[in-house]
Formats: C-alpha cells, structure tokens, sequence
C-alpha cells in the first residue's frame, strides 16, 4: 500500500475547525506538489479524472469524502481548460478549491435542515444570518432569497449558495481561482 500522506504537507489550516480555515499550496514546491498529484493520478497517465479525484480524496482526505458537492465543485472549478480532467498545471488549485468547497459545504449543510440538498425558504430563514443577512423583514428577506436563486426554482442549490458566498465573501480567504470560477460562472 502506497504511503499515508501527511496532511500538514499538503495543506496548511488556520482557525482550527472553523470556516475561516485558509488552505494552501502556496508553501509546497513543484516535488511535493508532484508528489501528492502522482497519489491521486491511480493510472499514470499524467491527467486526473473526476474518478481519480474522488478516489484520492476518500483515501487521502476521508474527512471531505461525503462532501460529494463540494468535490464535484472543485472539480469543476479546477478544470480551466475544461477538457474533463485535472492535469499537473491545473491541481494546485485543486486541493485549495477541495478545503474551499467543503468549507461552504458545511455551512450550506447547516442551512438545509431536511437533508434534500437545498435551501427552501422556510430553512433560509431560520438560518440566514450563518449566510451574513440581516434583514428587518421577511419581505426583505424573501427579496435576498429571490436573488440568491438564481435559475427561480424556489430553492438554493448549492452552485447558487457558492456563487452568493463568493459575492459577499462569506470566506474571507477565497482562493483567487474560485472567486474566477465564480465570475465565469455568473456569466454563463
């Protein structure tokens, strides 16, 4: 079996447990970096699948492994070049974007209170200041609401959530590639 990974070298967390943790690659050179892409490169060809990607993670990081959402945002949002795969240029930002992600996963977990993956507004206002709202009324609020649902499906998806989080910096430390990935996405 391969060796374990030391999760110090691959990331470095501030605010122990909180959503104000900052992870980075900033730190690491080109070998450590290649060599924590060769751990979740399984088949050697030098390019990451999204398969890869979730494999790694359950072994390397099992505490992001049911985040399915966040790994998939990540993914995508690492994926510049938008070929269907991670390469060697594009994973620092991976492992960045993976601690991001999960970060905003976690709160968007603590808003959706029936587990369905989205936020009506019944949920939404029971739990919108975790989101930095303060409001005066529940007509201002619904307006926030309305304006965080972007596709106006009645609920907030989680893509809308990261989207709006990005806005308002609800993560004071947002990777430069997510805030980029957000932007493109807005456009679109």
């Amino acid at each position: 079996m391969a060796e374990k990974l030391n999760k110090k070298a691959a990331t470095k967390t501030v605010g122990k447990g909180s959503t104000n943790a900052v992870v980075s690659t900033d730190k690491l050179d080109k070998a450590e970096i290649k060599k924590i892409f060769n751990r979740f490169d399984y088949n050697g060809n030098g390019i990451l699948s999204l398969a890869e990607i979730d494999k790694a993670v359950i072994e390397i990081y099992p505490h992001l492994a049911e985040d399915k959402p966040a790994i998939m945002r990540a993914y995508k949002a690492t994926d510049t070049s938008q070929d269907g795969f991670v390469d060697f240029k594009e994973f620092g930002r991976l492992i960045d974007l993976l601690h991001y992600y999960n970060n905003l996963y976690q709160i968007f977990k603590e808003l959706d209170i029936d587990n369905d993956r989205r936020i009506d507004f019944n949920e939404f206002k029971k739990g919108h200041e975790l989101m930095g709202i303060d409001v005066s009324s529940t007509k201002e609020l619904k307006k926030k609401f309305d304006e965080i649902d972007t596709n106006h499906g009645g609920h907030i998806l989680f893509d809308e959530f990261c989207i709006y989080a990005a806005k308002i910096k609800l993560i004071s430390e947002i990777p430069q590639d997510a805030k980029e990935a957000q932007e493109t996405q807005e456009d679109n």
